[in-house]
């Protein structure tokens, strides 16, 4: 983690002493005239008005410029239009202001010019040390001042919001509003010209009042920094992300939304796990981890339900087993106790069903009897004429801090959910969404830094240097230095050399076409399988249509796994696993994980691409370890000789081992 010069720089930007608008406007609808008042209104230290048309603003004397204000000035906040950014900041970096805060939209997201003012101000920020955040952001909101242009009042609480996008961001703002929910800060990143999403992370994980950061972000400023610093922010408070820009469609308009490469959602996945992070899919999940996270109360995996609704103790339930979770068994004394204020019909038993005539006394009672179980109890109230969902919020309040989580659901949700909320309790309308945002929280990873150092083998760096992609003998001939296994094969030009190879080998074998540059060999119809020493002939016939070299194979048996490596441009170098054969874009069970990668790592992306099961199921016995290994060595070696994308489909696994059936490689430019 980064300290001294670059985060107390950072002071500037979240502790000013004084504050100055540029381009406060005195139209009480202009963007520089509503952050003027959202300044006045929160702030506490001296406030500076700058319009060069005006003599006061907000009952405030005017400057014609941030450099005639006698006094120094540690934060300015930026409204003017594009045109007069770079001046305004020239200025700002002459007087010595220490950050800045550019609102002003129209740059890197917009053309070519707004990227080359971008470029300009990153220059006058090198030369001066004064930092800036954005441009093209909402604003910001700390303890003490709110420079934003909302009209949010926001409730003082324990949660981080940090978002790319200002449209977000306002819905962020409204949400925490209506719901009651107090935030520490909110940073709106803007483009990131300058100040990063991870130095923002760094900043507020120092922050006594802040439990956890919740970011949304279309992209990642720099990936390596990111690898490298959130680790440890991650190991000190929950950090969750959002991320916009997962499709084709979203990506390119993230280009034009903040000027960010949005890069491939399953990496960034796999980077945030990696750190440590948690990543969900969708505002709502994202929302409904703040009420969690926010809360006072001990969150477990393992989870009693009490209901007084079979449906909903089943749909809560189906959840639970989709998370992984766990429903505990509950002990016998404390059956033999909930006997005694249960239905005779009712067995006590996870979900706890207290029957649709439960009333007061029987929530009351059961609540009591389990309130010292080790586990989170989800307590689901459906309101119906004998109960009402606030009766069951206020008898949970006389349980807080024995990790109660509630469900309301009925016409009076929303009293029973302010009742939750004043005591930081969690509350929830369904089941489901409580059971997720269980699962999001206790399911993030231990925090994992990654070294990368290339160490190209002996031998390896001639095989690559100079190309842009391999041939098949090349990519054998780099597996075999690296200790990677391969088919016995032969390349061959002649229908006598196919002959020879082949009985060197033993029929049956594999004929194929041996293509100068990377193809989808299958998709040519370019693959010939169970060649006999009566059929090879017509098989070297056709192949010899399509190309005039051919690869003479050793033919195996096994278990089909596709497994990848791809240079990503934010986050470089990652492998990725999953089902091969035909069948892998079809499938799409990938796992994917960043280099390099561990032997504990490798088996968590074969369990989650299903792909253990395929090598270890129905009796199998094929060699894992050695699929463990595959996967390790392929994740250094694509770093240590930085190759672009490599596919290995398919990789036979069997009782010997894995090989290395067909390679497609493609190397960077050569440096």
């Amino acid at each position: 983690m980064l300290v001294g010069g670059v985060l107390m720089s950072l002071d500037f930007l979240f502790r000013p002493a004084s504050i100055a608008i540029v381009g406060a406007s005195r139209d009480r609808e202009k963007v520089g005239n509503i952050v003027l008042r959202n300044v006045l209104s929160t702030f506490h230290g001296k406030v500076y008005a700058v319009n060069d048309k005006a003599e006061k603003v907000e009952d405030l004397q005017s400057y014609r410029s941030i450099k005639d204000i006698e006094e120094g000035v540690e934060l300015a906040v930026v409204t003017v239009p594009r045109q007069h950014v770079q001046q305004v900041v020239e200025d700002a970096a002459e007087k010595k202001v220490g950050a800045a805060i550019i609102i002003t939209s129209g740059f890197r997201e917009l053309d070519a010019y707004g990227a080359s003012l971008e470029t300009e101000l990153n220059r006058i920020s090198a030369k001066s040390g004064m930092r800036f955040l954005g441009p093209n952001t909402l604003g910001l909101i700390t303890a003490s001042f709110n420079a934003t242009f909302t009209f949010s009042d926001v409730k003082r609480g324990n949660i981080a919001l940090v978002a790319q996008s200002g449209g977000i961001g306002v819905y962020m703002l409204n949400w925490a509003q209506m719901t009651r929910t107090g935030i520490s800060h909110f940073v709106s990143l803007g483009n990131q010209a300058n100040i990063s999403e991870t130095e923002v992370y760094q900043y507020l994980v120092r922050d006594p009042q802040t439990r956890a950061i919740f970011t949304y972000v279309e992209g990642v400023a720099d990936g390596t920094r990111f690898l490298d610093a959130v680790p440890e922010i991650a190991a000190r408070k929950p950090l969750i992300f959002l991320k916009g820009g997962v499709g084709k469609n979203g990506a390119q308009a993230v280009k034009t939304h903040t000027g960010s490469l949005a890069g491939s959602i399953e990496i960034f996945r796999a980077a945030v796990e990696t750190v440590g992070g948690i990543i969900v899919d969708d505002l709502e999940d994202f929302l409904n981890l703040i009420k969690l996270v926010s809360s006072d109360e001990p969150i477990r995996r393992d989870l009693l339900v009490i209901t007084n609704s079979g449906g909903h103790g089943v749909l809560a339930t189906d959840e639970i087993e989709r998370q992984s979770l766990n429903l505990i068994d509950v002990p016998e004394g404390t059956r033999d106790e909930l006997a005694k204020v249960l239905p005779a019909q009712t067995t006590p038993k996870n979900p706890l069903d207290l029957s649709g005539d439960a009333g007061r006394d029987r929530y009351k009672s059961t609540l009591g009897i389990v309130q010292d179980l080790d586990c989170s109890k989800l307590v689901v109230v459906q309101s119906l004429p004998m109960i009402s969902c606030t009766e069951v919020a206020k008898l949970i309040l006389n349980h807080k801090g024995k990790s109660m989580i509630g469900v309301v659901m009925g016409m009076d949700e929303d009293a029973a959910t302010r009742i939750l909320d004043s005591a930081n309790i969690p509350a929830f309308t369904f089941p489901e969404d409580a059971v997720r945002s269980i699962s999001h929280l206790t399911s993030r990873r231990e925090p994992r830094r990654k070294i990368r150092v290339p160490s190209p083998l002996p031998g390896a760096e001639s095989i690559v240097r100079g190309k842009s992609y391999l041939k098949d003998s090349e990519a054998m001939k780099l597996f075999d230095a690296y200790g990677l296994k391969t088919p016995r094969y032969g390349i061959v030009t002649t229908l006598e050399e196919a002959g020879k190879i082949a009985a060197q080998i033993g029929f049956p074998v594999v004929m194929k076409i041996s293509t100068d540059e990377p193809v989808h060999k299958t998709e040519l119809n370019g693959v010939r399988i169970n060649i006999t020493s009566e059929n090879i002939g017509i098989a070297f016939k056709e192949l010899a249509q399509l190309s005039k070299r051919m690869l003479v194979q050793q033919q195996l048996t096994g278990t089909e796994v596709f497994l990848g490596g791809i240079d990503d441009p934010i986050f470089s170098h990652a492998v990725l696993v999953g089902p091969g054969g035909t069948n892998v874009e079809l499938l799409k069970s990938l796992s994917y994980g960043l280099s390099p990668i561990s032997e504990d790592e490798a088996f968590d992306m074969l369990l989650e691409s299903k792909v253990h099961e395929m090598v270890t199921g129905r009796g199998r016995r094929f060699d894992e370890a050695d699929l463990i290994r595959t996967i390790t060595t392929l994740s250094r070696m694509i770093v240590d000789l930085k190759i672009k994308e490599i596919d290995i489909n398919p990789l036979i696994v069997n009782e010997n081992g894995c090989f290395a059936v067909d390679i497609r490689t493609v190397l960077n430019p050569p440096t």
